[in-house]
């Protein structure tokens, strides 16, 4: 699947594709700012915008995307991890723009959930914010593959678990289990405090979220 930079939030929004994918993406369209801001803000600039407050990236890092940039002599293409250099800042070159995003259409098994937390119901910065995808294997007794992301783990950019990934790969999706990956995640978080929030409302808040995505595709697998 490619997604070009360009692209609003309002197109994403407006996909009615049931796929695993269109439907996360309509979830984080949905909690993103206002209609006059999703029919300006775009797929390229949120990523670009590289920090904490950005929704699309804990998504993108779960559908295991890639960007793709152009310059005057050529293209290249590497993942949407190693493109987040730090906060505000990118891997970009001089004179290079981002020209999309792409992943791979996830199967059947799998399910993905997107939470996030602010100050208000809408038009919100995100206190925290969970990305999570989930494939349970043939028999859809057991999780397969795992890819959790948080708006902020140790620092102020949009990470990957990766702790809590291994956790739960060839475990049931059961409540223990489900508590014992907020267990890790809580061992693995290093947050700040800011204006918004104290490092411990944000470390207690990101582990609800963390166990509603991962009940969210419980729900999801069990349906299939």
């Amino acid at each position: 699947m490619k997604i070009g930079a360009l692209t609003t939030i309002a197109d994403l929004e407006k996909q009615n594709d049931n796929s695993v994918w269109c439907r996360v993406l309509n979830n984080v369209a949905e909690k993103f700012g206002s209609p006059n801001i999703r029919s300006v803000a775009t797929v390229g600039g949120n990523i670009c915008a590289a920090s904490s407050s950005e929704d699309l990236i804990p998504v993108f890092l779960t559908l295991d995307a890639n960007v793709k940039t152009i310059r005057r002599n050529g293209t290249r293409e590497q993942p949407l991890r190693n493109f987040i250099v730090s906060k505000r800042k990118t891997a970009l070159s001089d004179g290079e723009i981002l020209a999309e995003v792409s992943f791979l259409e996830p199967n059947a098994r799998a399910a993905c959930s997107f939470q996030k937390l602010g100050m208000r119901n809408i038009l919100i910065i995100a206190v925290v914010s969970v990305a999570a995808f989930l494939e349970t294997d043939a028999t859809n007794s057991t999780i397969a593959s795992a890819r959790i992301a948080l708006n902020r783990l140790r620092g102020k950019v949009p990470e990957r678990a990766e702790n809590v990934e291994k956790e739960l790969v060839d475990q049931k999706l059961d409540k223990s289990n489900i508590d014992r990956a907020a267990e890790v995640l809580g061992d693995d978080l290093l947050l700040t405090s800011d204006f918004r929030a104290s490092a411990k409302y944000r470390s207690e808040a990101v582990k609800v979220l963390l166990r509603r995505a991962l009940v969210e595709c419980q729900q999801a697998t069990l349906k299939k």
